[in-house]
C-alpha cells in the first residue's frame, strides 16, 4: 500500500514537472542569443580605412558600435530597445551609418544614422523585409534588396514573391522599385567601381543592374567564380573576389570547414588564405592595403554564434586579431540560464519515460502494457500532426514535431520493454 502511495506521489510530481517544462518551452523565448555578449556577422570599413563598424550584443540586445581600425576606442553608436540593430554600412564619406534593425518575428527594416548615432532615420516601410543595403557612389542614394514582409514570414511555406532591388533618398523620400524579378535570392550586393552598376548573387548566379538603363544582366564574374561561393566580395577595384568555400580536407568529414579564398579576376588565379579549421564569414577589403577584415567562428558550428575579430594579409597570408574594449555582460541572469539549459527536449524525453515507468509499475498485471499502447496510439497521432503541420503551418514546426514523436516512440518501445520484464519478474516472483 505504501509502494503504491509512494508511486502515486511520483506519478503527480513528474506528470507536474513535464507539464511545466512543455509549458515552458512553449511560452518562454528559445532565442540562443537571448544572454548572449558578443560579437553579431556584420562588419564594413570606412573609406579611409580608419574606422571599423560593427554589431555587438550585451545581454542579448545587438547594437551598432565604430572603433578605430587597431579596434581601440570602440564606441556605441545605436541603442536599441526592441529590435536587434546589425549589418552596417558606412557611407562613401563616412559620416553616416546604414543598418538593419530585426524585430522578433525575423523582419528587417533599414535605418541611417550619423556615425555617432545622432538624426536616426528609418528607410523602409513596415511592410517590407530589408536584406541587404549599400551608399550609390557619391552618397545621395541608398540601394537596397528587399521583399514584402508578409510573404517572407511565409517563405518557407512557399511564396510566388521573392527579392527585388530599390532606391530611396537619404531622408526617406522618393522610394522606388527597380527591379521586378521576384528572385529567390539577393546576396552579397556591391557597387561597381564606376558607380553605374549593381552586382548581386541569386543563389550561384551573378547578375549586373544598370542604374541608367535599369536593367538587369547576366553577370561576366559568374564564369569566373567557383560553383558554391560564400561570403563573396568584391575588391574595391573588382579586379579580386574574396569568398568562403569548404576547404578540401573537410569534404568528405562529417562537419565541413570554410575557409577563405582569393581570386584573381584578371589571370583566374585561386589563393587559399586561411587555414583556421573552423568557419570563416563576413569577409571586407580595406580599400588601400592589401589586407581583409573577417570573422572567425571560434564554436562552429554550435549557437550563438562566437566571433574573433582578425585581419589577413594577401601577400603573406598571416592572420591577426583585433582586440577590441568592448562592453562585458552586467545582467544577473545566472538562474534564468541554468533554467533554459536544463529544461530542453531531453528533458522532456526523460520525464516522458519516468512518467510511464511508474505508470507501468502502478498497473495491475493484466494491465500491465496499457501505457505502452496508450503511448504508442500517441505517437501514431503525433506522426500524423507533423505532416499536417509542415503541410498548412510551418514546414521547420512539421519537423520539430516531427523529432518529437520520434522521441515519442523510442519511449514507447523502451516502455514495453520494462512492461515486459515486469510480467516476467511478476510471474517468476
Amino acid at each position: 500500500m505504501k509502494n503504491k502511495k509512494r508511486i502515486l506521489t511520483s506519478l503527480a510530481v513528474t506528470a507536474l514537472l513535464l507539464v511545466a517544462s512543455i509549458s515552458y518551452i512553449l511560452l518562454s523565448d528559445r532565442d540562443s542569443y537571448q544572454y548572449y555578449t558578443g560579437l553579431g556577422s556584420g562588419l564594413s570599413i570606412s573609406e579611409d580605412d580608419q574606422r571599423l563598424a560593427f554589431s555587438y550584443y550585451q545581454d542579448g540586445r545587438e547594437a551598432i558600435y565604430v572603433s578605430e581600425a587597431n579596434g581601440k576606442n570602440a564606441k556605441k553608436v545605436t541603442k536599441p530597445t526592441k529590435g536587434q540593430h546589425r549589418d552596417p554600412e558606412f557611407s562613401p564619406d563616412g559620416s553616416k551609418l546604414l543598418f538593419l534593425s530585426r524585430n522578433a518575428e525575423g523582419i528587417q527594416s533599414l535605418f541611417i544614422t550619423d556615425q555617432d548615432g545622432n538624426n536616426l532615420k528609418k528607410l523602409s516601410s513596415d511592410a517590407q523585409h530589408v536584406s541587404e543595403a549599400i551608399f550609390s557612389k557619391d552618397g545621395s542614394q541608398i540601394y537596397f534588396s528587399s521583399m514584402p514582409a508578409k510573404d517572407f514570414k511565409e517563405w518557407e511555406a512557399g511564396t510566388d514573391e521573392g527579392f527585388d532591388l530599390f532606391s530611396v533618398d537619404l531622408d526617406g523620400k522618393n522610394l522606388k522599385q527597380l527591379t521586378d524579378d521576384n528572385r529567390l535570392a539577393m546576396e552579397s550586393i556591391a557597387l561597381s567601381p564606376n558607380g553605374k552598376e549593381i552586382l548581386f548573387k541569386d543563389n550561384t548566379d551573378l547578375y549586373n543592374f544598370n542604374i541608367e538603363k535599369e536593367e538587369v544582366s547576366f553577370s561576366k564574374f559568374t564564369k569566373l567564380m567557383p560553383s558554391e561561393p560564400f561570403y563573396l566580395t568584391l575588391s574595391p577595384k573588382s579586379n579580386a573576389a574574396a569568398y568562403t568555400a569548404v576547404s578540401k580536407e573537410s569534404k568528405n568529414s562529417s562537419l565541413f570547414e570554410y575557409e577563405l579564398f582569393l581570386k584573381n579576376l584578371e589571370n583566374g588565379e585561386i589563393t587559399r588564405l586561411t587555414n583556421l579549421e573552423k568557419a570563416v564569414v563576413s569577409p571586407v577589403f580595406f580599400h588601400s592595403v592589401d589586407k581583409i577584415l573577417l570573422l572567425e567562428h571560434t564554436n562552429w558550428p554550435q549557437d550563438p554564434n562566437k566571433f574573433k575579430l582578425m585581419t589577413v594579409n594577401l601577400d603573406s597570408k598571416k592572420t591577426s586579431e583585433i582586440s577590441l574594449d568592448l562592453p562585458a555582460s552586467k545582467a544577473s541572469s545566472v538562474m534564468m540560464q541554468a533554467v533554459d539549459y536544463t529544461i530542453n527536449s531531453w528533458t522532456i524525453g526523460l520525464l516522458y519515460f519516468i512518467l510511464l515507468f511508474l505508470l507501468t509499475l502502478y498497473m495491475k498485471p493484466k494491465k500491465v502494457f496499457l501505457p505502452s499502447f496508450i503511448s504508442l496510439a500517441i505517437a501514431v497521432l503525433s506522426i500524423a500532426a507533423s505532416i499536417i503541420v509542415a503541410a498548412m503551418v510551418d514546414p521547420w514546426m512539421g519537423i520539430g514535431v516531427g523529432m518529437m514523436s520520434v522521441g515519442m516512440w523510442l519511449c514507447t518501445l523502451a516502455s514495453f520493454l520494462f512492461a515486459f520484464g515486469i510480467k516476467f519478474y511478476r510471474k517468476k516472483a
